[in-house]
């Protein structure tokens, strides 16, 4: 029998608008870049898969490096390989190509979707098998004012879309971030709770001085508020046992995990499979919290239904992913790249039980949201 090779993989850039401008620490958006990517096979079976990122000021890479480092360099390396031997290809990956977590995520993601498709199965029985069929969502309150924060966690709550919020903090200077959070707080207490995510902006002498009052409101965590390589300060902020630390932005690779385990520097690991280059870096990052005691929440990098799904996959299959998740992207999105997009119901999504990654990709949108210089490029 003729084994299955790699044949062809091609990518684009698209931009999508989202439904409101969202404030992260440093910018504010309105749209969210893609970088898609198409992995055929000798059999015919196509793959597909996404990258993308809040932005190259969160870890260096755009969706612009992403495409460059696939055409340029992985494509290359993966063409004429069989698919089926996906650690082998990330371990070639690894060896010629420092770096770059989110465009090799992007790869190993279509690599998963095709082998699925090729096998007839989802990619969470690649991965080992569920551990649940849905996962708690919790929706990312940024509209920018704490009045338009409460409003629409209310709102959520009313729709039993989302029951439980987080905010972005970091754009104003922390004493103003810690009284807006506590604003909100108290707005919905008695509704619903908040975490708070400042993106690691903010320092540990006004961190500690706000942990009593974070406890008094009921925050249920505070996610990377130092930069990524305060280790130290995450663990002092930890040992104060007032609100749980999470650890983000810090929290990249299996090394780093390690690191922050032995230092209990973390409560609670925030996952991403961009960030930590993959699904399979993901699961083992996750045994190393689980092999600490250390509960797990899914993150995101606000991908749309394509990505979305890769994480669910993911999230699914792992014993302790505790804190539930956040992976909001597709409602976020003003549209969506599948036919059919993932939704969120009663504050839970279900994970995609179809071969691959369980999701239909859509020619028309994605020929309708091709960045422009992307036009006329075959995909």
């Amino acid at each position: 029998m003729e084994k299955t090779k790699i044949k062809e993989i091609k990518t684009v850039i698209v931009d999508i608008p989202i439904k409101r401008p969202h404030q992260f620490s440093t910018e504010k958006v309105s749209t969210k870049s893609f970088v898609l990517i198409k992995l055929a096979l000798s059999n015919g079976v196509v793959g597909i898969g996404e990258g993308t990122t809040p932005g190259i000021w969160w870890n260096g890479e755009s969706v612009e490096t992403m495409k460059l480092v696939i055409d340029r360099y992985a494509a290359p390396l993966l063409l004429d390989e069989e698919p089926e031997y996906i650690e082998k290809l990330l371990q070639k990956l690894n060896r010629q190509i420092r770096g770059n977590a989110f465009a090799k995520a992007t790869v190993e993601m279509a690599l998963f979707d095709a082998l699925g498709k090729k096998y007839g199965v989802p990619v969470h029985q690649l991965l080992g098998g569920l551990r649940r069929e849905k996962i708690p969502v919790r929706w990312a309150l940024a509209s920018g004012t704490p009045e338009g924060d409460i409003e629409e966690a209310k709102g959520h709550v009313h729709s039993k879309t989302y029951a439980h919020f987080k905010t972005k903090s970091g754009h104003d200077a922390p004493e103003d971030d810690a009284r807006r959070n506590i604003r909100i707080a108290e707005g919905i207490h008695g509704r619903s709770t908040i975490g708070i995510d400042p993106n690691g902006s903010w320092d540990r002498i006004s961190t500690m001085k706000w942990m009593d009052a974070f406890f008094d409101a009921g925050i249920d965590f505070l996610e990377q508020p130092l930069p990524p390589e305060d280790i130290e300060g995450l663990a002092r902020l930890s040992a104060m046992k007032k609100v749980p630390i999470m650890a983000d932005e810090s929290l990249a690779s299996v090394q780093d995990a390690l690191r922050l385990a032995k230092e209990k520097a973390a409560d609670i690991f925030s996952l991403k499979i961009h960030k930590s280059g993959g699904m399979k870096n993901t699961m083992k990052i996750a045994g190393i919290a689980e092999a600490a005691g250390i509960s797990c929440f899914g993150g995101t990098s606000l991908e749309s239904s394509i990505g979305t799904a890769a994480c669910a996959h993911v999230y699914a299959s792992i014993p302790n992913l505790n804190e539930g998740s956040e992976l909001f992207g597709p409602d976020w999105l003003a549209d969506d790249l599948v036919k059919n997009p993932l939704t969120t119901k009663d504050g839970f999504l279900f994970v995609p039980d179809r071969p691959g990654l369980g999701v239909e990709l859509d020619e028309q949108k994605v020929e309708e949201y091709r960045r422009k210089e992307e036009k006329g490029v075959l995909i």
